[in-house]
């Protein structure tokens, strides 16, 4: 997610494969229809496409994940099984797995941009090459968090993400309407503290704390 949201900011555009992945993910952390119709259009536009036409090409299928359009189906967020066997990304795409698509030096590069030593970068690429994608992502997880063990099988962006507030916020336990993804949680979500604690932490604030919040986070 933290390359999804990175290439967004940048080029102000994802194909879909990138707008599925990145939109039902933070369709799952609390972002509402309105507010993920004002920050999809607000980015492309961004990015000189006319307002018009992002009505007419785009806003269809943002509704669309949200049950308002065609068979009302209920799009969850991707698993990490699902992001891994399924859409794999192509020229131009920055969906999919990064421990699993990636080149493996590219991968490296990007690790080491993130101040992870050698040693350990080594580790993750070590589970790589054994094909254990998400035991590399686990890695990187206790890692950034500076955690021995996270005592938890991580399958799911969402669960990362609630996860991470709840080790950034100390433990403390907060309120959040309970999202659906295709996998359990293992515990409440929480926000992070004053660094990020705007990071999607109430559908009651506005886009601009909540995405200020969630530029914070993916900064890290």
């Amino acid at each position: 997610m933290r390359q999804l949201h990175k290439a967004l900011r940048e080029n102000h555009h994802l194909r879909h494969g990138g707008r599925m992945q990145y939109g039902l993910f933070l369709k799952g952390i609390g972002l509402t229809l309105e507010q993920a119709l004002e920050f999809w259009k607000r980015e492309f536009v961004r990015g000189e496409m006319d307002p018009d036409k992002f009505d007419r090409g785009y806003s269809y299928n943002i509704r669309h994940s949200f049950r308002k359009e065609g068979k009302r189906t209920d799009y969850t967020p991707y698993s990490c099984m699902k992001i891994i066997l399924t859409n794999p990304p192509g020229q131009g795409d920055y969906h999919g797995c990064p421990f699993h698509h990636s080149d493996p030096e590219l991968l490296k590069q990007k690790l080491q941009s993130y101040k992870i030593s050698s040693q350990r970068i080594s580790q993750i690429l070590d589970l790589i090459k054994g094909t254990h994608y998400q035991v590399a992502c686990q890695k990187y997880f206790e890692m950034i968090h500076n955690v021995d063990d996270c005592g938890f099988s991580l399958n799911h962006p969402s669960q990362f993400f609630d996860e991470s507030q709840w080790i950034l916020n100390g433990g403390k336990d907060i309120k959040k309407e309970s999202i659906q993804p295709e996998t359990p949680q293992a515990k409440p979500s929480v926000q992070k503290s004053k660094d990020a604690s705007s990071a999607l932490s109430s559908l009651n604030s506005s886009l601009e704390a909540d995405m200020e919040g969630l530029e914070d986070y993916f900064s890290q």
